[in-house]
């Protein structure tokens, strides 16, 4: 294995850290290395193409068909004026 250094970081986020590291029974490189992998292992949402995010939120998910039609019924329904802020 090799090893990381990273400098400056803020002692609010140490602080954190350790406490997380502490609350999981962890070392302090324990503890970032879980949350490193966690969050490389995950993506972004702005790592995919558009729309992948919303597919993988809506996947799985059945609808009937007046569902569907009720969709399709809104799509041709003029947006909603936007609400008068300024008054």
């Amino acid at each position: 294995m090799s090893d990381l250094l990273i400098r400056g970081i803020e002692p609010d986020l140490k602080k954190r850290l350790r406490d997380n590291a502490s609350r999981n029974n962890r070392s302090l490189s324990q503890e970032a290395i879980m949350l490193l992998q966690r969050a490389l292992s995950t993506g972004t949402p702005e790592a995919g193409r558009p729309g992948d995010r919303l597919l993988a939120l809506a996947q799985g998910t059945q609808f009937t068909s007046e569902e569907l039609d009720a969709i399709e019924a809104s799509r041709s329904e003029p947006d909603r004026n936007p609400p008068d802020l300024a008054g």
